[in-house]
């Protein structure tokens, strides 16, 4: 472990033309020491694209990138198993995760990153989050962020698992963390796929882990797909994993009346599948995903639409 540097971590897949956006605001950063490293995960033509990758870092990047490291899996592993061997290749005290098309929002992000953890005593924080649209409008309330982070802040551990089992309420894109975090707590599960946060905010609240909450916007992240509440068929098998792994065996929230939360949870992941479904359902698939889940769609679509209305009075404002 290299004290004081960052190990800016990329996993890449597919979205080759996202990666270039990422790296101008990482080019721009003030902070001393950086270590990027790109893992790919299987992507085709990603050969093709590595020269390109090359020049352009090595034509843009200043002396405070250290050292850049190019990774990737012979073929698709997902992002679970992609992001872990990064990790487990990187060399920095610090670990910042970020996904082609998300960016930095000022020269001076990472150095704050820096300062508020060390500020903290903790291992890990989360800072705010922008969402944008394709067509570039700002999002400030987002289904998979908490809004009182104040709150957040005076949540036990086991608190705010409580939390986490109704929902992912932190963010991706936000966490900042000391590498000490996964030599103390281990490495992402392999209970999923494709999602890799969520389970593991699960188990370092499980194991105690004091976690930091800092009301500064420090990532603006691309909203599409599950970042605008549309999931994909793989993105909802990883759900229902998680919760058959992660919270139904730990959730004691309601007593006698958990089989009863239980299934209603189960049955509301079941109408986000359909959704998933949707587009190769026949006629007959859609009435019947309608009768068995009508009322959650009804609550789901109705909770897209108050997150919506929320955005549109911060615009107007």
């Amino acid at each position: 472990m290299e004290k004081g540097l960052i190990s800016f971590v990329m996993t890449i897949y597919r979205r080759f033309e996202g990666v270039y956006e990422t790296l101008d605001t990482l080019f721009e950063q003030d902070y001393p020491a950086i270590e990027l490293i790109l893992s790919d995960d299987g992507s085709e033509g990603w050969e093709a694209e590595l020269p390109k990758l090359k020049a352009y870092i090595d034509g843009h990047k200043g002396p405070n990138i250290r050292r850049v490291l190019y990774l990737h899996e012979p073929e698709n592993v997902g992002t679970v198993k992609n992001s872990r061997d990064a990790y487990l290749a990187s060399s920095g005290e610090y670990i910042k995760d970020l996904a082609p098309e998300d960016l930095l929002t000022s020269p001076h992000a990472l150095s704050r990153y820096v300062e508020l953890l060390e500020e903290s005593g903790c291992l890990i924080g989360f800072c705010r989050v922008e969402g944008v649209t394709e067509d570039g409008r700002i999002m400030k309330h987002l289904a998979s962020s908490a809004e009182n982070y104040d709150e957040m802040k005076e949540m036990t551990p086991l608190q705010l698992r409580d939390r986490l089992f109704v929902r992912n309420c932190l963010p991706a894109p936000a966490w900042f963390a000391k590498r000490e975090l996964f030599d103390r707590y281990g490495q992402y599960t392999d209970v999923t796929r494709l999602i890799e946060d969520y389970p593991y905010w699960i188990h370092l609240c499980t194991e105690g882990a004091k976690i930091a909450f800092w009301n500064e916007t420090l990532i603006r992240y691309r909203l599409s797909g599950s970042g605008m509440g549309s999931y994909g068929e793989m993105f909802m098998k990883d759900m229902f994993s998680i919760y058959e792994n992660c919270i139904f065996p730990l959730d004691r929230r309601y007593g006698v009346f958990q089989p009863v939360y239980n299934a209603l949870k189960k049955a509301g992941l079941g109408a986000y599948m359909d959704r998933a479904r949707w587009g190769r359902y026949s006629a007959g698939q859609k009435a019947l995903a309608i009768i068995r889940h009508g009322p959650f769609f009804a609550y789901i679509s109705l909770g897209e639409a108050r997150m919506r209305r929320r955005n549109e009075r911060d615009r107007a404002a």
